[in-house]
């Protein structure tokens, strides 16, 4: 038997992946909608299709549009979210995020056509939808099928290491003893990222106002809006900064002023070029969390400044020209040590 090589395992990654993310859905949404068609003479011609907090039905549809409503929503969300992940895996991108992504688009489909599915089967035999039975039923049968089906597609897939070369700090920019220098610039969400943040918003806001005109209860209504101004205020904060490197050390500040991050040059260990994998290391766009004690503002794929501090925890900002940023820190820090 001998080993699989690298390229193996990465075209291995990819075909998992596409497996659980496109073909499992597919499957699913194929044998859902087949029983909902054997189904469909034995279910009133109205069917119920909502249910509110209490369980109990409060919407209602043509029975023949269940099955679309199924292929609708079971493949929408995987088949977005394989658009979105694949391009990255083909890049050679790796990281645990894929990983889950491809699980994530396995659960939501079997959530969704189980939900549909069962909901529709206990309607069978109703004279009228008005006496369809409480929801809860079909909705723990579509969370254990969720979890379950969710957990089996994240071990389907292979582990991911994430690749990231530890940071090596660069060569000091040439400063003299007491000569000032400062380095500036502008950093902002790549268009797709924006896009998406942007689409994310705009979604929200218009559930929220469909929810106060169609007359939704107001603790919903009010959830909605809510969300829509969090999203809204994280998506205004969070699309473009400023980065300046200067004797106080680095700032990046959110062009409307919040938020702001300083590393004071006495707590700058080093600084380094590094190229950032966002969904690999970060598992996305944004101010991210990452292992190693990272912490970035990662607006983009591709250079960044990484800063060490004394407490061995590492600030990531990804900006263009990193590498001279990184070297005039180098640089003011070495001035100061060499004072001291």
């Amino acid at each position: 038997m001998t080993n699989a090589t690298p390229a193996d395992r990465s075209d291995l990654v990819v075909r998992r992946f596409v497996l659980v993310a496109v073909w499992l859905p597919v499957a699913l949404v194929a044998l859902a909608v087949g029983v909902q068609l054997l189904l469909l003479p034995q279910v009133p011609s109205t069917v119920a299709v909502h249910w509110n907090a209490a369980g109990e039905a409060d919407g209602f549809a043509p029975a023949w549009t269940q099955p679309l409503m199924t292929v609708g929503f079971g493949l929408g969300v995987p088949f977005l979210i394989a658009a979105t992940t694949m391009p990255g895996l083909r890049r050679g991108e790796r990281g645990a995020t894929y990983r889950l992504m491809g699980a994530t688009a396995a659960a939501t489909c079997a959530l969704t056509t189980v939900a549909f599915t069962v909901t529709f089967a206990m309607q069978a035999g109703l004279d009228s939808a008005d006496d369809a039975p409480a929801v809860w039923a079909a909705l723990a049968a579509a969370l254990a099928a969720a979890a379950l089906i969710g957990v089996a597609a994240w071990l389907v897939q292979p582990q991911q290491q994430t690749a990231h070369a530890a940071p090596v700090p660069g060569a000091p920019l040439a400063l003299a003893a007491n000569e000032r220098a400062v380095w500036v610039r502008a950093t902002a969400m790549n268009t797709g990222g924006a896009i998406a943040i942007v689409t994310a918003v705009l979604a929200v806001a218009v559930a929220a106002a469909v929810a106060w005109l169609t007359g939704a209860e107001p603790l919903v209504a009010w959830l909605v809006t809510g969300i829509a101004l969090l999203l809204l205020v994280l998506a205004a904060t969070t699309l473009a900064f400023h980065v300046r490197v200067d004797d106080t050390g680095l700032h990046v500040d959110s062009v409307l002023g919040i938020p702001r991050f300083h590393v004071p040059l006495a707590d700058v260990v080093s600084a380094a070029r590094v190229e950032v994998n966002p969904m690999g290391e970060f598992g996305g766009w944004g101010l991210r969390l990452s292992t190693g004690r990272r912490f970035g503002v990662v607006l983009r794929t591709g250079e960044a400044i990484e800063v060490l501090r004394r407490s061995g925890k590492r600030f990531v900002v990804t900006v263009d020209d990193a590498g001279t940023g990184a070297a005039l820190l180098e640089a003011l820090v070495a001035r100061v040590a060499a004072r001291s």
